[in-house]
Parts: structure tokens; sequence; C-alpha cells
């Protein structure tokens, strides 16, 4: 058993089922991320609901905050604790009294999001592409980092002729920016932004 104030390491088992659901639904991972990344700190459920429901990710998510929040805490991700609600008159019985919660990512959940870190993925997905690629990934990333971000248009124009369009295979632009956001290197927010581990993903092709 662990003594006061010590850490309590995460079975190796939690974190694995952890991991699997961020990766289930790829539409989902970046928003269960963010989940885990709020719920750092031990907060009341529906403070944490609001925080996460305000975050972008949730744009790429067919999920709501609620149901986000509830497969993290299934999964063992977060923990919930049930604490009663102030408000309640003192002759109330147990049953009667409203129960609320709070919520905390759990150490399983942590070492987890650890595993989904963005440039560490991004890392890992050009491991396994044609090595031209990581250079059409840096121009759609400094071309999005500007001032102002990028249309689609204008990643499409930077890119053109770019060798990595035509080999090995055919694809479009619309796929190196797809894989960005996808591991959380560019965000949609009225244009194509580069994020700040976006900036790092760059600054590691250099």
């Amino acid at each position: 058993m662990a003594g006061h104030g010590q850490t309590v390491a995460p079975v190796p088992d939690a974190v694995g089922a952890v991991v699997e659901r961020l990766g289930a639904n790829r539409a989902n991972t970046l928003a269960l991320c963010a989940v885990l990344s709020v719920c750092k700190r031990r907060m009341p459920y529906r403070e944490a609901e609001a925080r996460i429901d305000a975050r972008p990710e949730l744009g790429l998510s067919t999920q709501n905050a609620h149901a986000l929040l509830r497969i993290m805490i299934d999964c063992g991700g977060v923990e919930a604790v049930e604490v009663p609600e102030p408000d309640c008159p003192p002759a109330a019985r147990p049953e009667d009294m409203p129960v609320g919660y709070t919520v905390e990512t759990t150490a399983a959940g942590k070492a987890a999001l650890e595993r989904f870190e963005p440039t560490r993925r991004f890392a890992e997905m050009l491991r396994d592409e044609p090595s031209g690629y990581a250079r059409a990934y840096a121009t759609a990333l400094g071309l999005c980092a500007e001032s102002g971000g990028a249309t689609k248009a204008a990643i499409e124009h930077a890119l053109e002729g770019d060798p990595a369009l035509s080999m090995p295979k055919r694809v479009y632009a619309s796929y190196f920016i797809s894989k960005l956001e996808t591991v959380g290197g560019l965000a949609w927010d009225g244009s194509w932004k580069t994020t700040e581990p976006g900036r790092q993903m760059l600054a590691a092709i250099g």
C-alpha cells in the first residue's frame, strides 16, 4: 500500500483499457484526450462538462461533453466521486438528497494521455508514411502558422506540384490537412491554424 502523499502507479491493464477507448474511434480521440486534460484537476462534474464543451476538439466529435466524460468514467480514465449537494435540508433522508459528483483524471488516464501526446502521435504517423510526406506536412504547418491561418485553397496552392501528391500514389492536399487535424497539429477556427503542438511538429521536421 502506498504511503500518504505517494503517487500510486497505474496498473498496466487499466492504462490499456483507456488507451483502447481513446483509439476506438478517431473522430473522438482528440475530444476524449481533452476530457482527460481538463480533468487533471479535481472539479465538480458540471464545471468539467462546461470546460470540456468549450474545447475546440469537440468540433471533431459527434458526441457532446456529457457523453465524452461518461465514456472516460466508464473505462477508468476519469474517477467520479459522489458528493451531497450543499443546499439540502438538514432533516432530509439520504435517498431524498440530490447528489453531485466531482471528477478527476486517474493515474491510468494520465498515463494513457501521455501516449496520445500530439507530437508523439505525429512522429509515429511519419514513420508509417512515405518520407516525402514530411515536406508536405511542413509546408501546410508553416503556411497555417502565419497570422490569420490559411484556407484550404491556399494550402492546395502551396502544395501544387509537390511530389508528395503523386508519389508513391495520388493524394490531395485535404489528405495532409485531415491527418494534421487528427493528431492535433491543425485546428479550424475560421481558417486552418497551426496549434502550439503543430508548431512543435514543424520544428521537429526542420
